[in-house]
């Protein structure tokens, strides 16, 4: 399956990269940033098994991975990263623009 992220997703990446390396240093951001990669690949060998979501926008699954939740969609051959977001974060607020797709 092929992976995909939407420029949201890649500015939230590069968001918890910066702060989690000002925070907890290059070791924690390492290990962190490993941690979400190895949850990317997880969720290509069964996008199915995790949670649908369609109230954040259509076919909308979660997966979540320490203090971030992972919101993407899958097709037959591809998989696109819509969000990577806190998850503490209003997730319909920041799905938003994602709903019409």
């Amino acid at each position: 399956m092929r992976l995909t992220f939407t420029h949201a997703a890649l500015e939230d990446l590069r968001s918890i990269r910066a702060y989690t390396l000002e925070t907890w240093g290059v070791e924690q951001e390492d290990r962190y940033l490993n941690r979400i990669w190895e949850k990317f690949d997880s969720i290509c060998q069964d996008p199915a098994r995790f949670r649908l979501r369609p109230d954040l926008f259509p076919g909308c699954r979660i997966a979540a991975e320490g203090k971030h939740v992972i919101l993407f969609r899958a097709g037959s051959d591809l998989l696109e990263v819509v969000r990577v977001l806190h998850a503490a974060m209003d997730f319909k607020r920041h799905a938003a623009g994602d709903r019409e797709k």
